[in-house]
């Protein structure tokens, strides 16, 4: 008799599932150990059948002891990509004190079909059904692995046929427990599944907060690759199938083959930013960039590849996606690249971690809680490496951003100072062309009163004479309408320098019409000085002035002097002593002209 079992344990949520295990886990040890009590149920003896076009039926293979060819090491359970069904029949045997209640379960769980059949007597006593695509609800067992509820009597023997069919590689490995060790294995195995998830969760959402607050692109690319490896893993494990999606079906191998080609490239992208690869290491970053092709070629492939040739390609590519990733870290290493160092220390674990679950597979090494959990220990030590690197990353860019914002802050004080005494230069320019002539260069009338001004105070202190020289320019104005405007402003500027030239360095010379000048002398020892001064500006200003054509002209001016010796004169007085001998020089100028 048959008895189905629903083991209302198994189908906790896997929350809960952990924190009951982590309370009660030694209890569930211990308590374990003592309810098998007596020899437990075992396995007598495993044969292979390989079934290459899928031709056998259960009950043809009834009796037929002489097709099975025996198994007998773990190695050749094992069997590879075979792409065909495996038959195994199995002999087993019950306790030797009273009925026990047994389970019988695959331990790989990417196995897609397994059915179970039970012979007595010569015919199928009953059937199940399990797997990885198999719906939970139709399993004989609700569990990530292939599990299958049996009852022996005390001493019975029975025997079993299985069918196995997967896209994927096939490892057959399968074990007998009692009840109670399989509740015992079960939240073992749901306690560390459960935590290792929970570790990748909040390893991704940690690093996902950080990208939102840094907007740092290498958080996002790390959060993305831990949630794109934590979906395939549990996909993987069978564990996302019983609880999260059970409904996929046959889109369940795809599922797996679509995380992990979508987490290796997401992997590389995520090694390219960290190591910083364009900077340090440009030969490799090509590298990595045909790298990421290949990924995206799997990740396609997985959607259109037959399963099998999807789950090869996977497996491919993760290995090239690793063996890369941990020579490219190797490099940078080297070269002193921040965070290398732990970067491969990080990639190394998931190599081993990786090797030790393929050995474990193909049966070359026991099957344990080391071996059955390599995967998982090795990318769980290597999530916590990166996020360590991060975290040191994270440092080192809120240093660099400090040292910026210091140098940024020294940098605008440094440019504020620069920009104050461009101003106060530019002020002082912009202040001196206010006094300054526009077309000659000379003071104008502002200027001329601030220098005198000046030239009042100091002599207030030494008592030395002043004297102002009024100029007028003769006959200028036939020259604007013979020759034009740009003609006369260049006799202006001509002029201009000449006076400029013959005054004394610490005389004053304004422009204060158009073609008025006054010359401001100071610090005089008498009017001889003054006169002499008169003698050399009407000289140099008779000189002729030759145009751009080589034309010559020549300008007059008639000159008057205001001179104070008393110090009891202003500016606008001597102006105006000046300006009237002026025009008396120029009256006087007329009428030997008109006498001649």
């Amino acid at each position: 008799m048959i008895l189905r079992v629903s083991f209302p344990n198994i189908l906790l949520s896997c929350g809960l599932r952990s924190m009951l295990a982590a309370m009660v886990l030694p209890f569930l040890l211990s308590t374990g150990a003592m309810a098998s009590s007596g020899p437990p149920p075992t396995i007598e003896s495993v044969a292979m059948l390989d079934d290459p076009g899928g031709q056998w039926q259960a009950k043809e293979l009834v009796g037929r002891e002489d097709a099975f060819r025996p198994v007998d090491t773990r190695a050749d359970l094992s069997v590879g990509y075979t792409g065909h069904p495996v038959w195994l029949r199995l002999r087993i045997s019950g306790g030797a004190h009273g009925a026990s209640e047994a389970v019988l379960r695959f331990v790989y769980p990417l196995l897609e079909h397994v059915s179970l059949y039970r012979v007595q007597g010569g015919a199928i006593v009953d059937a199940w059904q399990s797997g990885l695509v198999v719906p939970s609800e139709r399993r004989a067992v609700a569990h990530r692995l292939p599990s299958f509820p049996l009852n022996l009597e005390a001493g019975e023997t029975a025997t079993l046929l299985a069918r196995v069919e997967s896209a994927g590689s096939m490892a057959l490995g399968v074990e007998l427990l009692s009840l109670e060790a399989f509740r015992v294995a079960n939240d073992r195995e749901m306690f560390w599944l459960s935590a290792y998830v929970g570790l990748l969760v909040a390893l991704g959402a940690y690093n996902l907060l950080l990208f939102v607050g840094l907007q740092e692109r290498v958080f996002l690319l790390y959060a993305l690759f831990v949630g794109s490896f934590c979906v395939a893993v549990i996909t993987a494990n069978g564990l996302g199938p019983l609880l999260l999606w059970g409904g996929l079906g046959e889109a369940t191998v795809r599922f797996v083959t679509l995380g992990f080609t979508l987490s290796a490239a997401l992997g590389t992208l995520f090694a390219q930013q960290f190591l910083r690869t364009r900077h340090f290491a440009p030969g490799w970053h090509r590298a990595l960039r045909w790298l990421l092709m290949a990924c995206l070629a799997g990740m396609i492939g997985a959607v259109l590849l037959p399963r099998r040739g999807a789950l090869q390609l996977m497996d491919v590519v993760g290995l090239v996606t690793c063996l890369s990733l941990l020579a490219c870290a190797v490099t940078c290493a080297y070269r002193r690249v921040p965070g290398a160092r732990l970067f491969v220390l990080a990639w190394a674990f998931l190599l081993v971690g990786a090797s030790i679950f393929a050995l474990r597979n193909l049966g070359i090494i026991p099957s344990n809680a080391f071996t059955l959990y390599g995967i998982q220990a090795g990318s769980a030590l290597e999530m916590l490496l990166l996020s360590f690197a991060l975290a040191a990353r994270f440092n080192t860019l809120k240093r660099q951003k400090e040292k910026a914002q210091a140098q940024l802050v020294a940098s605008l004080k440094t440019q504020e100072s620069i920009l104050e005494k461009r101003v106060a230069e530019r002020t002082a320019e912009l202040e001196e062309m206010a006094r300054q002539d526009t077309l000659t260069g000379l003071l104008n009338r502002t200027g001329l009163a601030d220098r005198a001004a000046a030239a009042w105070g100091r002599r207030e202190k030494n008592g030395s004479p002043l004297a102002v020289l009024m100029l007028d320019l003769d006959d200028f104005k036939p020259i604007n309408d013979r020759y034009g405007h740009a003609t006369g402003d260049s006799v202006i500027q001509v002029i201009a320098g000449r006076l400029r030239h013959q005054i004394r360095q610490h005389d004053h010379c304004a422009r204060i019409g158009g073609d008025e000048f006054l010359v401001l002398c100071e610090d005089l020892s008498g009017l001889e000085e003054v006169e002499a001064l008169k003698q050399r500006l009407d000289a140099a200003i008779h000189q002729p002035i030759r145009l751009s054509d080589d034309t010559a002209l020549r300008v007059g001016v008639s000159i008057g002097i205001g001179f104070d010796a008393s110090g009891t004169q202003d500016l606008e007085s001597l102006m105006r002593r000046a300006d009237a001998a002026m025009y008396a020089s120029k009256r006087d100028e007329r009428r030997r002209a008109e006498g001649s």
